[in-house]
């Protein structure tokens, strides 16, 4: 099963028993994946690849409205998920539409509403909801061993944005686009995916996709300290290897005895502790380390002028 997958079965077992809250619900199903039939009997038929959501969707329709529910699996070609199609009819069905706000009758007849359901989203816990309708509809989460983010399809522009907005008022950065056809909105940092699970209610989900955050963190920081350390052991032989070629280049001129008493310290010690670092040299010579460093690159320069026939 798919990360999406947990997640949509664990939020469909949520025990709700506020009526309102129910409706606002379903009504985020409806507008994420329902389909109407707006003729003399009106009906709405959903879809699904998931069958919790599908027993889900009919255990709402049936205990708001009262209406006959059918349920049926759909094997599909070049598919290996099954297609799962809820069918709701009854007397009761064109009241559902209405109230769940996809359906609205005005004074140009009877449409389909392409915004939120003003409505059913004005308490916190029908607002959350209604989302979590909309994500068991139509959504999806990648897996956190990769990247992080959520989408949700959505049929019109202005119900992505308004859709968008309602995420970005929980403080998640939410944000729509167009692809293929369909509007997507889409949150893909980590805090913000870990957010509307929290939202939804998918608390496993959630406190599962911050352990994966926070291994991925702890590999990160190792490996950033281990090539961290890789490149100063480099830098440090790289350094050594050049301080022992200077010394070298002295003793081959025969100007050794020559050197000031702290410079013939240093390059000993250099020649002694070809694997010392800079601090260690330096606690040898009971100086500072900057002080070693000094006499190293007079070193240095004294062989360069040394080839170059300056000496």
């Amino acid at each position: 099963m798919s990360f999406a997958s947990d997640i949509k079965d664990e939020v469909v077992r949520i025990r709700v028993r506020d009526g309102a809250v129910k409706l606002s619900e379903l009504s985020g199903l409806t507008f994420a994946c329902g389909n109407l039939k707006l003729g003399r009997k009106k009906a709405i038929s959903y879809r699904t690849e998931n069958r919790e959501v599908g027993r889900h969707i009919a255990a709402l329709g049936a205990s708001l409205y009262d209406l006959d529910v059918e349920m049926e699996e759909r094997v599909r070609e070049h598919r290996k998920a099954p297609l799962y199609v809820v069918n709701m009819s009854g007397p009761r069905a064109g009241e559902m539409l209405s109230d769940t706000g996809v359906m609205v009758t005005d004074e140009e007849g009877v449409h389909l509403l392409s915004r939120l359901p003003e409505g059913l989203v004005q308490e916190d816990e029908a607002r959350r909801a209604f989302v979590r309708g909309c994500f068991l509809g139509a959504g999806s989460c990648s897996d956190p061993q990769g990247e992080y983010s959520v989408e949700i399809l959505c049929r019109t522009e202005s119900f992505a944005g308004s859709l968008a907005d309602l995420l970005t008022a929980y403080g998640l950065t939410a944000r729509y686009a167009l692809r293929r056809n369909r509007y997507v909105v889409y949150l893909k940092e980590g805090d913000s995916v870990t957010g509307f699970l929290a939202l939804i209610g998918s608390n496993i989900a959630a406190l599962d996709l911050e352990n994966v955050r926070a291994e991925k963190e702890t590999r990160n920081y190792v490996n950033r300290t281990t090539n961290c350390e890789y490149a100063n052991l480099d830098k440090l032989v790289a350094a050594s290897v050049k301080q022992q070629q200077a010394v070298n280049t002295i003793l081959r001129h025969g100007h050794f005895q020559r050197l000031p008493k702290a410079l013939k310290e240093a390059a000993e010690l250099r020649l002694n502790y070809p694997d010392a670092s800079l601090q260690e040299l330096a606690d040898m010579a009971d100086i500072k380390k900057s002080g070693m460093n000094h006499r190293l690159t007079r070193l240095i320069e004294y062989a360069q002028d040394l080839e170059n026939g300056l000496v």
